[in-house]
Order: C-alpha cells, then sequence, then structure tokens
C-alpha cells in the first residue's frame, strides 16, 4: 500500500513539475496557404526567362519529408542563378491539412508557407493539364526552361547533383 502511494505521489509530483515548467504554449505555426489550378499556371507563366522547377510532394509521402530541409536550401541557393523552385502540396485541400502541411514547412523549411497546397477538383486533371507524361509519383520534379517548356522530369527523391543535372543548360 506504501509504495503504490508513494508511486502515485511521485508521479502526481512529476505531472505538477512538468506543467509548471512548460511554460506558455509554442506559438503555432501559422497555416500553409492554398493555390488554385489558374493561380498555379499564372505563377509558372509569370517565370518565363527564369528555369524553373516544379516539385509535387505531399506530408503522407515519407520521402518528401526527408528532403524537404535540403530542397529549401537548394531553392536559396539557386534563386541568384537564375533558377525559381516552386514547391506544391498534394495534400488534400482542407484547414486541417493546411495547419499540418503549415508545421511540416515550419520544422522542415523554416517557412509554414513555403510551399502551398493545391486546391482543385480533381489535381490529377490538373497535374495531367501541366505535365501530361506524369503518372501520379511522388516526390516528382519538372524542370522547365526559359521558355517556359517542360525538359526534364525527375521522378523520387532529389539530391543535389540530381538537382544540378536537372537544371543544366537550362
Amino acid at each position: 500500500m506504501m509504495r503504490r502511494l508513494g508511486l502515485t505521489l511521485g508521479l502526481c509530483v512529476f505531472v505538477a513539475g512538468a506543467q509548471a515548467g512548460a511554460g506558455p504554449a509554442p506559438a503555432q505555426a501559422p497555416s500553409a496557404r492554398f493555390i488554385t489550378p489558374a493561380q498555379l499556371k499564372a505563377n509558372l507563366a509569370s517565370r518565363k526567362g527564369r528555369v524553373v522547377v516544379l516539385h509535387l510532394w505531399a506530408t503522407w509521402c515519407l520521402p518528401c519529408l526527408k528532403e524537404l530541409p535540403l530542397l529549401a536550401k537548394l531553392a536559396r541557393e539557386a534563386s541568384s542563378r537564375g533558377v525559381d523552385f516552386v514547391a506544391v502540396s498534394l495534400d488534400d485541400p482542407t484547414e486541417r491539412d493546411a495547419a499540418l502541411v503549415g508545421r511540416v514547412l515550419a520544422a522542415k523549411t523554416g517557412n509554414p508557407q513555403w510551399s502551398p497546397i493545391l486546391k482543385a477538383d480533381r489535381a490529377e486533371d490538373f497535374v495531367a493539364d501541366v505535365v501530361p507524361t506524369w503518372e501520379g509519383e511522388i516526390p516528382a520534379f519538372f524542370a522547365y526552361d526559359r521558355e517556359g517548356h517542360l525538359r526534364r522530369t525527375l521522378i523520387g527523391n532529389m539530391s543535389r547533383s540530381d538537382f544540378e543535372r536537372l537544371v543544366l543548360g537550362l
């Protein structure tokens, strides 16, 4: 009986101490934003004169999550070289998923709005319109030349050397 009481008291002290030391809850990252197919097409078209890498990913794709920090770094570095990196999440376009994507992006890239969520009735129809050869696998990368023409595709994980090969000569 004494042992059970001691364990109970110890647990209460631990929980109370943890709550007291926790302080205020950390501020929640803003939700990811949404982008419609028309907005994404306009975004891609507005980048003529620059090389564009379109990246399709989702939070339910473990390889996608692993590579986000590297991709954010590559995007920052490539910008000064005339290469724009446009990441688009294929998560469900709901407020709940927007909050999740925002938290993931904040943790992995430092920017909860680094990648919008595609808000389309049928995302596969939109993607087929933009990239007719894509069969739906993610992560997926599509490199467009300075004229806006699709030139290269990479399905699967991206490394620094893969990125360089994808944009080389475009």
